[in-house]
């Protein structure tokens, strides 16, 4: 029990740490997607600055390792890793799709528009909305794991 706690509680810094350190990354890939996936229709005006995102984006990106490392704790590494990159194949292509529809509607939404080019401000993506919502997309495997896992082990101890 105190191994799982430890290894929650690292698990949980760990992704905290990673968001962090991870951000200005994510608003890029985002910024880039919205130009990929609109044909350039969208053309970011105004000053690139910004302080922190929202503190649902922290936690959401703490709490991913967490669920993953509680949910391969006994298993083989070669599982554990088979997992996490599930886990991160999921995050990248909900990530893209999240952003390209996002994007795309942004540029259905201008009626005004010069030559069909929306302005968008730097801030004017939900850059952690986007991210979150694509962690907890990424994660739910993992959680239908667990509950296949607690759901099974509780039919057993009543039998």
């Amino acid at each position: 029990m105190t191994k799982k706690i430890i290894f929650g509680i690292l698990a949980f810094v760990i992704g905290f740490g990673i968001a962090l350190y991870s951000e200005s990354f994510f608003r890029e890939i985002i910024q880039d997607i919205f130009k990929w996936s609109t044909s350039d229709k969208i053309k970011f005006v105004g000053k690139n600055m910004y302080i922190f995102s929202d503190k649902t984006y922290y936690i959401v990106l703490g709490i991913i390792p967490l669920i993953l490392t509680l949910e391969n704790l006994k298993r083989k590494p070669t599982e554990f890793l088979k997992n996490g990159i599930i886990c991160l194949l999921i995050f990248g292509i909900s990530l893209i799709g999240i952003s390209a529809i996002d994007a795309n509607i942004k540029v259905a939404e201008c009626t005004a528009c010069d030559d069909g080019i929306r302005k968008l401000h730097w801030n004017g993506i939900n850059y952690g909305l986007i991210i979150g919502t694509s962690a907890i997309i990424a994660i739910i495997p993992s959680l239908i794991r667990i509950i296949k896992r607690t759901k099974k082990a509780s039919v057993q101890h009543r039998v």
